[in-house]
């Protein structure tokens, strides 16, 4: 990940560039037991568990490939070839059918049912009910101040919640200009940090800095983009890391 940063009275600044200006979706499940979570179809979808995954169980018979890496389960529908029987050209067919998956996650099972939609791809953050702020002190404390804050901001980029801590979905409009749009998403909560995240929506070109954004969170600490620039119809990426109510 390439990045700059400048202190400036005692704030954090960076833009991130990391490639294309890509995101998958974002669900976040609580509990164990069933849980319908639409998916993308074409695209592969990745599950996220606080510590390593343990096993996924599912039936191959239904066309699911699933890959364990870590923390994470990636999984992809596969296609099935068939032959047009007018053009005699092969396609990829691609079935709807809802398949369900059972993923270990700290010692629990969780029961998913993905439903799959003609849509990006979908980030599933697994929440252990045992969610234990001492894993997110022990993370924040780990690594020097500047360092551990460009890791926040990197996690929240790369959906990737650290151990320990807790992610809640927003999605509420908070401002809206004559150029732009910005996006409450979500918050990823530690023991002393909270990252926020909001979507910038374009509604003409439009030049960015960071300074725009300082009075959106209280008690700012780091403030990053992932684009200093965007045009008509395009959506960035903004993350703010502040203070939690603890941490004051």
């Amino acid at each position: 990940m390439k990045k700059w940063m400048k202190i400036l009275t005692g704030i954090s600044f960076c833009v991130l560039s990391l490639g294309a200006n890509s995101f998958a979706g974002f669900q976040v499940i609580t509990s164990e037991g069933y849980h319908f979570v639409e998916v993308s179809l074409k695209d592969t979808n990745r599950i996220v568990c606080p510590v390593d995954v343990g096993n996924v169980i599912f039936s191959k018979e239904k066309k699911m490939q699933v890959k364990i890496i870590g923390r994470n389960a990636f999984v992809k529908f596969l296609p099935v070839r068939k032959i047009d029987a007018e053009t005699g050209e092969e396609k990829l067919i691609y079935s709807k059918i809802p398949r369900e998956a059972y993923i270990e996650c700290g010692g629990r099972f969780f029961a998913l049912v993905f439903v799959p939609k003609e849509k990006p791809a979908e980030t599933i953050i697994l929440r252990l009910p045992d969610y234990d702020k001492e894993k997110a002190l022990k993370f924040e404390k780990a690594t020097p101040y500047e360092k551990m804050l460009l890791s926040l901001i990197r996690a929240a980029y790369l959906e990737e919640p650290p151990e320990g801590y807790e992610v809640t979905e927003i999605n509420r409009v908070l401002k809206a200009y004559d150029k732009l749009k910005i996006i409450h998403r979500l918050d990823i909560k530690g023991a002393r940090f909270v990252v926020h995240e909001f979507f910038l929506e374009a509604k003409k070109k439009v030049r960015l800095d960071e300074s725009q954004f300082l009075d959106l969170v209280l008690h700012p600490l780091a403030i990053c983009l992932s684009k200093m620039e965007l045009q008509k119809g395009e959506v960035g990426r903004l993350f703010i890391v502040s203070l939690s109510k603890e941490g004051k």
